[in-house]
């Protein structure tokens, strides 16, 4: 799948499922969707903006750059992750399309 399919449509149905961050030479990180939210689009763009919010309880935070995920439905995509918070054990992390 190319970014040019990535819609907020591809995710809406993602709400709940899990996504598996692959890393070469270290295990799978499960990560899951909780919330997929559009984003006013101020530019005008052809794909409306939205942003994704992953969740996973993994040990240390990841840090800001692009990773690879694995969805069951949508196969290997690369999203460049933000963390963006700390609650817990709970560490959260956003996407965002423009």
């Amino acid at each position: 799948m190319t970014t040019e399919l990535l819609t907020i449509d591809v995710f809406n149905d993602k709400v709940g499922q899990t996504f598996a961050l692959e890393q070469p030479d270290a295990p799978a990180i499960t990560m899951t969707l909780t919330e997929v939210t559009a984003l006013r689009n101020y530019a005008n763009a052809p794909r409306a903006p939205f942003s994704l919010i992953f969740t996973t309880q993994a040990v240390g935070v990841l840090p800001q750059r692009m990773y690879d995920l694995r969805h069951a439905a949508l196969g290997l995509q690369s999203f460049f992750l933000v963390p963006i918070g700390k609650k817990g054990e709970t560490l959260t992390y956003q996407a965002i399309f423009n």
